[in-house]
């Protein structure tokens, strides 16, 4: 018994002391790692042994994983938007563990385009926005939809056309005559520009603003998100193209081992028209009274109307005067034959019906057509693949009847694991477009005069704020009314039916990715794509076409004399002018090619060393080739009616070369970079991170001295986590507070090309066509010097997360000093040049942004939430030798002076109308006070020139409100912007004729003396106004671009307001779908405010014609569902 009890203790103790040995000995342990939401692998999870540093594995791309553990050590499994989450090893050998989503992580990794970097090693300035927040149903254009979405960045929609890019710039501009608009990358590739556009171009309205959007050829519905990177720390991988900011963009990707899904979107869209109600524009009734005052005051006469470039109801009124019908021919406005008799009685009859016409332009130009936006994809993937291609259909049929957009989009991905160590992903994206838009020609200006304008301005919304409304498109019998421009008829219908534009755009790219995990800690990536677009622009101008007409218009010796358009032969000086068009119409074609090609090669090294070392290093380089082309031609004698057989006239070609013209031409552009780039990160304990990056960037742009070609950026930046303190560890109300300072270097091109000397090849003209000679003329002279242009830039950034992150603030000021930018500087003429474009010229520029979001409330049924974004900036050129002339400072584009902002608007002093109801201003001394403006005046002129402000707003916001209860969504956001000026339509002429419009400022022009005392409209001049001052139209034109014409720029206007529902999943589900949901959209429905001297006038457009037309307001109805 004594031994029993004994053998019993024994053996306990043995079995205690295998089992000890048996627990303490290590065994391969190994499992998958999946998603607890939908079963999916997830690779590269981070998996450690709890207090034994050192120790560790990874998943691979099949979410396996392989680690040597012993029982009772506890594994910790952890990845980047995943919870964390322990395992305890027992007897068994084979652990599957499932991770749960963490919301507060799952957006916590900012990509860049060259890496994804964890939000918590991440130390530059940047804003992130999902799809969901981004998404505008209805809005096809991606950069428009970042309007008010981010702190910092501003977009002003100069143009609301499609093709057309909106003004885009992220802390204000970094450039002064450069381009301003951040770069755009899509999945890591840089998105290039198929036609660099400044902003004077951009406002312009002409033809090439239709291919200014670097990413027209977009489908909304492929964006998983956008990051925008701001500082020179968060910019510093690309270098010296980072200068203005980098907007990234990610698409969707498909995931393994899932099922085919599914999903079709379409969105319906109907734009509301403009009314006369928004404008202060006179009607017929009111026009016809100054047109008789303009008749009694010696204007509008039969002799001076018949024989002018332009006329309207008068135009018509005397030429039916003088049109005999016959003898027995008789009319309410006629008894002697003739179709109006000529007595005050008959004209006054036949006037009333004009003045009775009020015609309304907007419903006679715009229509309210319904757009369509068609989206399908499909996505999944299975063990060794995963995949996602759509396809989307835009079609508008124009929101007047000059207009036509058809847009088709493809986009494939397809990602294959052919390894746990190697994938390979293969993209294509494609895009298809064909426009038509009303006829455009370049518009000018009078230097001499400071009057703009274009030749043959038919843009619908132009057109309708510009012609009066005693104008009729139409006759009693319903047939077109014409009236007289550009000494031929004229009717705006017949015009746009015959003077159009067809632009068909297609743009391609092929993309390779792929990364191979050399060792768990070392991985290699190659991007590699190559993309080719091509805009084909035909503008057609038939017989048919005023434009065309206008060419042959010689039906008197007057008209002959002073027709424009007409040939006045050199080798003959005493013959008359004559046509160059006899026959036929114009063709003229313009064709823009881009073909680029980039190849970028990285290292990423990451470890963690003990837990608490974070150590990523990044490296490699990239090379970028790109071409661009462009050509075109100028035909005449293209004979519409008649199979298109041209009929050529010799003449036509005398003409245009005399006129310095080319009718056929090529242009092209080569640029070169290749670049080496490395970054290192290190972060202690997730408290304290540094970063340090460096670039080194060569580019055939640039002088060929090594100094100027190749250029080093860099920025050293950190990040100190105070939340993980232990003084505020476990704070009840502070759940985040970080500090980012960060410094760099950052770069651009600039818009300078001359690092070689730049000749145009030319014909000589000579009358003798046998003593015409080629030649080469100097556009640029060699600048060996030229460089990059350059910015320092520091920023401290603070993030706060307050009561478990359900308010986040993000904070960040800044201060960049840009130096070495581009300067157009006069010279003495040296070299046959006088303006050279140098880097010369110096800004800088301060700011604040805050960013806020919060969750203000959170039930099971309901929330609500907000967002609010605000960003401020303070702008000064500080050194710059260019010498602007007046109207360069006056237009509505601003101007660049020392100790101004850049674009900064600048006024005559406005000084009041003399007894005469002439305005007054203040000049340099000597010159008259009523015409002595000169607009090409460069000296002094800060001495008799007022500042305005910037014509770019420095202050903007954005403020979203979010409620979802149940089902349903409601959205209403708000953009402002404010801290500019804007240059009031002009309105105002020395002169005016029977087309003319008259704004509802006319009703209080002067009228008699002491008028002056009352009101600052300046008179409607008479004769012996205009006899007794040769140059009033300066006048008129410098009360235009006076202080009397400008408004404030700021505006708040509600955005977006939406109501959305998603079906219940049971009732989807007994469809047979996964999803289905509904949204209705309105989209710019009101301004809240803006400055009451604007009438109607868009605080963000542009007036400019051409092509160009205001955004507009717009109601969509969209619907998606899911399979």
């Amino acid at each position: 018994m004594i031994k029993e009890k004994l053998r019993n203790p024994i053996i306990v103790t043995f079995l205690l002391f295998c089992s000890f040995i048996m627990s303490a000995q290590e065994r391969n342990i190994s499992g998958m790692v999946t998603g607890a939401s939908d079963g999916i692998p997830i690779p590269f999870v981070n998996i450690t042994i709890k207090d034994k540093p050192g120790k560790g594995a990874t998943t691979d791309f099949d979410g396996n994983y392989t680690i040597n553990a012993a029982t009772g050590d506890v594994l910790v499994f952890s990845t980047v938007g995943m919870k964390t989450k322990q395992q305890t090893i027992g007897t068994g050998s084979t652990y599957n563990i499932s991770l749960e989503t963490d919301i507060a992580e799952l957006e916590a990794v900012v990509i860049t385009g060259f890496d994804n970097v964890e939000e918590r090693l991440f130390t530059g300035a940047n804003s992130t926005i999902s799809a969901e927040d981004l998404k505008v149903d209805g809005v096809v254009d991606v950069s428009r939809m970042l309007e008010g979405k981010a702190a910092g960045v501003n977009i002003q929609n100069v143009t609301g056309t499609f093709g057309a890019a909106p003004k885009i710039t992220i802390r204000g501009a970094s450039s002064i005559f450069g381009d301003t608009k951040p770069l755009f990358v899509i999945d890591g590739v840089v998105q290039e520009d198929i036609i660099d556009l400044d902003f004077d171009e951009l406002a312009s309205g002409d033809a090439t603003t239709l291919i200014g959007s670097s990413i027209a050829g977009l489908n909304a519905n492929d964006i998983a998100g956008i990051e925008i990177l701001k500082d020179a720390s968060a910019t510093a991988l690309y270098g010296a193209r980072a200068l203005n900011g980098v907007v990234v963009i990610n698409t969707i990707s498909g995931k393994r081992e899932t099922p085919t899904t599914i999903n079709y979107t379409l969105e319906q869209t109907v734009r509301a028209t403009p009314k006369y109600s928004q404008y202060d524009i006179l009607n017929s009734q009111e026009t016809m009274s100054i047109f008789k005052e303009m008749e009694a005051k010696g204007f509008l006469t039969q002799a001076g109307v018949v024989q002018s470039r332009s006329g309207g109801v008068y135009y018509t009124l005397y030429d039916k005067i003088n049109r005999f019908i016959g003898d027995d021919y008789t009319s309410p406005y006629s008894n002697n034959g003739f179709e109006v008799t000529n007595t005050p009685e008959y004209r006054n009859l036949y006037l009333q019906q004009y003045e009775k016409a009020n015609t309304d332009w907007f419903k006679t130009l715009f229509r309210q057509s319904i757009t369509q936006n068609h989206s399908l994809s499909f996505s999944g993937g299975g063990e060794h693949n995963s995949y996602y291609a759509s396809v989307s259909f835009f079609n508008d049929p124009g929101l007047t009847i000059a207009d036509d957009v058809k847009r088709l989009t493809t986009n494939f991905k397809n990602t294959f694991y052919l390894s746990d160590k190697f994938n390979l992903t293969l993209s294509s994206k494609a895009s298809k477009r064909s426009q038509k838009a009303p006829g455009t020609y370049a518009k000018s200006n009078d230097v001499v005069s400071g009057e703009v304008s274009r030749n043959f301005d038919i843009n619908p919304f132009s057109y309708t704020l510009n012609t009066n409304r005693t104008v009729r498109p139409r006759n009693n019998n319903g047939g077109l009314e014409y009236i007289w421009d550009n000494y031929a008829p004229f009717n705006i219908i017949n015009e746009l039916n015959n003077n159009y534009i067809e632009l068909d755009v297609m743009d391609f790219l092929f993309q390779v990715d792929a990364n191979y995990k050399i060792t768990d800690k070392l991985t290699y990536n190659l991007t590699a794509s190559g993309r080719y677009v091509n805009s084909s622009s035909e503008h057609n101008v038939t017989e048919n076409a005023n434009a065309a007409e206008a060419y042959r218009s010689m039906g008197t010796t007057i008209i002959r004399d002073n027709n424009p358009f007409l040939f006045d032969d050199p080798e003959n000086p005493t013959e008359k002018p004559r046509s160059v068009l006899p026959y036929g119409g114009m063709y003229n074609k313009r064709d823009n090619t881009l073909e680029s090609y980039y190849v970028r090669n990285t290292l990423n090294y990451k470890t963690k060393l003990n837990d608490i070392h974070d150590l990523v290093v990044f490296g490699g380089q990239d090379l970028r080739y790109v071409d661009r082309n462009q050509t075109f031609f100028e035909g005449y004698g293209m004979q519409y009616d008649k199979g298109y057989v041209p009929n050529i006239n010799p003449d036509y070609f005398d003409k245009y070369i005399g006129e310095g013209g080319q009718y056929f031409g090529k242009s092209t552009f080569r640029e070169r970079t290749v670049s080496f780039f490395g970054k290192v990160t290190y972060g202690y304990d997730n408290r304290y991170i540094v970063a340090l990056t460096g670039r080194y960037d060569g580019s055939n742009r640039q002088g060929k001295s090594t100094s100027s070609r190749w250029l080093p950026t860099w920025s050293i930046s950190g990040k100190w986590n105070a939340a993980r303190e232990k003084f505020l560890e476990d704070s009840k109300i502070i759940s985040n507070l970080t500090i980012r300072p960060s410094y760099g270097l950052t770069a651009t091109a600039g818009p300078a090309t001359n690092s070689l000397a730049i000749f145009r090849s030319e014909s000589i003209f000579r009358k003798s066509v046998s003593q015409r000679e080629n030649m080469l003329s100097i556009v640029e002279l060699q600048n060996d010097d030229l460089t990059w242009e350059k910015q320092y830039e520091t920023n401290i950034g603070l993030d706060l997360g307050l009561l478990e992150n359900r308010i986040n603030i993000s904070a960040d000021v800044y201060q960049r000093k840009g130096f070495d930018l581009i300067d157009y500087v006069n010279t003495s003429g040296i070299g046959g040049q006088y303006v050279k474009a140098m880097n010369d010229a110096d800004m800088t520029t301060k700011g604040f942004e805050l960013s806020i979001n919060s969750t203000n409330i959170k039930t099971e049924d309901f929330s609500w939430s907000t967002t609010l974004n605000f960003s401020i900036f303070d702008q000064e050129v500080t050194k710059l030798q260019n010498k602007p002339n007046v109207l360069d400072l006056v237009d509505l584009t601003g101007g660049n002076v020392v100790g101004y902002p850049r674009n900064s608007l600048f006024s005559f002093d406005f000084q009041g109308l003399n007894d005469q109801g002439l305005p007054t201003f203040i000049l340099p001394e000597g010159s008259s006070s009523i015409t002595g403006a000169n607009f090409q005046d460069t000296e002094d002129l800060l001495d008799y020139l007022v500042y305005e402000g910037s014509i770019e707003p420095n202050k903007t916001a954005g403020f979203s409100n979010t409620f979802n209860y149940k089902n349903w969504s409601l959205n209403m956001f708000i953009s402002a912007s404010w801290g500019n000026k804007i240059r009031l339509n002009p309105t105002f002429s020395s002169s005016y004729s029977d087309l003319d419009v008259f704004t509802k400022d006319f009703a209080n022009r002067w009228l008699l003396p002491g008028d002056e005392d009352k009101t600052n409209i300046p008179v409607i001049a008479d004769r012996r106004l205009v006899e007794q001052y040769p140059n009033l139209n300066r006048a008129y034109n410098a009360y235009n671009y006076s202080t009397a014409r400008v408004a404030d720029g700021g505006f708040v206007r509600m955005k977006n307001i939406s109501l959305s529902y998603n079906f219940p999943k049971e009732f989807v589900n007994k469809l047979g779908m996964s999803k289905f949901s509904l949204k209705a959209l309105a989209t710019n429905p009101f301004l809240i405010y803006s400055d009451d001297k604007l009438n109607g006038q868009d605080p963000e457009f542009f007036m400019a014609g051409g092509v160009s037309y205001p955004i507009m307001q717009q109601y969509t109805l969209s619907l998606n569902l899911s399979i």
